[in-house]
Order: structure tokens, then sequence, then C-alpha cells
């Protein structure tokens, strides 16, 4: 008798989400030929999508993934982004052009540094509403989820959450930037803000 055995971790995902009133196609892939190809379709689609690459995990990192984020060209922006880029810089990835939006950007709060939902909320006019913070003592369990969504980007398959996470802020990061340097002719018919 034969059994058939079946990769418990997909080599490609692909979420279709909505998030914060916006919408997104996100793809979680652990294949390099899968990452050149999305890299085809978003130079092409005008940076409309979110990656999110497994690079721990991964077959190989590819060149053109290598070579789209150290083009100097294009603009990478974020809220402490110099995290991913250290994190990046193991696997060969440098991001030559990355921009901290929490030190560029005014700082609408009386916080040292504002949050990505509070320069979300103050520079493209949305509405974003921060977690509350619960100041109980969490069980095991929430514990366990807290840090997985916080330190658990090596694990695969990433869950919904990291998926969810990671797409909302490549999005604010790209947002804000387009309304900071008043950047056009990236607008969607799915572009639910309307910037």
């Amino acid at each position: 008798m034969e059994h058939l055995a079946r990769d418990p971790a997909p080599l490609t995902r692909v979420y279709h989400l909505m998030a914060e009133g916006m919408s997104f196609k996100v793809t979680v892939a652990l294949r390099a030929r899968r990452v050149e190809k999305w890299i085809k379709c978003v130079k092409r689609d005008y940076l409309d999508n979110a990656p999110i690459k497994c690079i721990c995990r991964a077959d190989e990192v590819p060149q053109a993934l290598k070579e789209f984020l150290h083009d100097g060209s294009i603009k990478f922006c974020g809220a402490a982004i110099g995290k991913d880029v250290e994190m990046l810089s193991p696997y060969g990835i440098h991001i030559s052009s990355a921009y901290d939006l929490q030190q560029i950007l005014l700082n609408p709060t009386t916080n040292p540094i504002p949050s990505l939902y509070d320069l979300a909320n103050y520079l493209i006019g949305i509405n974003l509403e921060k977690k509350r913070k619960n100041y109980k003592k969490k069980d095991a369990a929430q514990e366990k989820e807290d840090d997985e969504l916080i330190f658990g980007w090596a694990n695969v398959p990433l869950s919904f959450e990291q998926v969810r996470y990671a797409a909302l802020d490549a999005r604010l990061g790209f947002e804000m930037a387009r309304s900071y340097w008043q950047l056009a002719g990236y607008n969607s018919h799915v572009d639910r803000l309307n910037i």
C-alpha cells in the first residue's frame, strides 16, 4: 500500500485580505523563482502588492530580489525600518534607500517616538486604532502568541496574523511615503484610501 506524503508547509501561499479598509494580495514564498516572478509583476503593476519572503527557510535568495532591494531609485519606507534592514543583512540583502518615517515625518504625538498607526492617522488621514494594552497578567498561550508575532519570523509557515501585520506595515509605509513626497502614478482601482 502506498502512502502519499504531503508537505506540511506549502512553498507559496497567496492571501487576499482586507485590513483597516485596504485590500491586499500578499504572496508568502519559499522559492526564489516565485520571488523573481513577483518582482517582474510588481515593476509592471506599479508596486501595488506586498511581498513577504521567508528567507531563512528559502531554497535560495534570488539575485533579482537582492538587486530590487538594492536599487537606489526605489525608496523603501517604514517605521523602524532599520530593524528590517538589519534582519536582511545576513542573507546578503542590502537596502540602499531605506527611510525611517519615524525620523523623517513630523511627530504628531507627545511620545518621543510615534507609532506606525500615529503617523498613518496623522499623515494620510485614516483612523487606525492601536490594540489596547492590557496590563493584566497574560496566560502562557497569549504570551506565546504575542512573542510569535514579534519574534517568530523564522518559523514556517507564517501565521495569518504575521502575514496581516507585514502587509499592513508595508502598505502603510508605502502610503505615508507617497503622501509625504506627493508621489503620483501609483493609484490602483483597489486602492481604498483614495489618496
